[in-house]
């Protein structure tokens, strides 16, 4: 059996807050277009619910469902869907390892900045095409930090962003996922893997800088959080990330799973 899932940002309410600016527009928007108004989606750790209940807004006939491992992202996603209204979205407390819904449910299943921290994931992903029906869609969006863009430099500043992603290659993550995203998708047997790319500019450079430096100081000795802290107070500081995005089918003759 493979090791559970850890998630390297944690779970403090400033990495809630962080999470909860996210929205479909902004972080699933190469999704949208393949939506269906009837469709059963599953959103895979959704965190805090803020692209999870957007979602649900778009299919107006069908329902979503997101899923988190922690108790506490998953209280914050039920009361922001009680304060939009959204009643076709529910949550429940499951992690990847632990799936307990009946096998061929979902038309879709997405899953955003996941992938990337778990130690197996083609094997993750053949037990996620299990759950999809037959023609069904799996979408998946992950950050890759060979294509980060940082202005200006700064002594110590590649030394403080190795320092993260060696912290999250050591809980089994990878910092470079997002263009393994593809060929991931064909080795776990999905078809027709649609890739895309975008990049994401962070308006203040100090939220990014001092959400990675909160993990640093809590994790690893030494003076990586504070050089990034430091960094971010330059007055034309631009931290922009690469996100890789790929859709894939489950075959639609595929042989029914008993």
């Amino acid at each position: 059996m493979n090791p559970p899932a850890v998630y390297t940002p944690g779970h403090t309410a400033d990495v809630t807050a962080f999470m909860a600016r996210r929205s479909a527009t902004s972080h699933a928007a190469f999704v949208l277009p393949h939506l269906r108004p009837d469709w059963r989606v599953l959103d895979l750790g959704c965190g805090p619910g803020s692209i999870t209940t957007d979602l649900g807004t778009c299919i107006p006939r069908g329902s979503i469902v997101g899923v988190d491992m922690h108790p506490g992202q998953i209280a914050h996603a039920r009361e922001l869907a009680r304060a939009r209204g959204t009643s076709n979205v529910e949550f429940a407390v499951m992690s990847v390892e632990s799936l307990t819904f009946p096998l061929e449910t979902f038309d879709l299943i997405f899953a955003h900045a996941v992938i990337e921290h778990l130690g197996a994931p083609v094997d993750a992903l053949r037990e996620l095409r299990r759950f999809l029906k037959p023609g069904g869609l799996i979408a998946l969006r992950s950050p890759d930090w060979g294509g980060l863009v940082l202005h200006p430099d700064a002594p110590g500043l590649v030394h403080a962003l190795a320092a993260y992603e060696g912290l999250q290659k050591n809980n089994g993550g990878d910092l470079r996922a997002g263009r393994k995203l593809g060929a991931w998708l064909k080795q776990a047997g999905f078809t027709a893997v649609r890739r895309s790319a975008s990049y994401q500019i962070y308006e203040h450079a100090d939220e990014i800088a001092s959400y990675l430096a909160d993990q640093l100081e809590r994790a690893v000795p030494g003076d990586a959080g504070p050089i990034l802290r430091t960094w971010a107070q330059e007055p034309d500081a631009v931290f922009a990330q690469a996100w890789f995005e790929a859709i894939g089918d489950k075959p639609a003759k595929e042989a029914s799973i008993p």
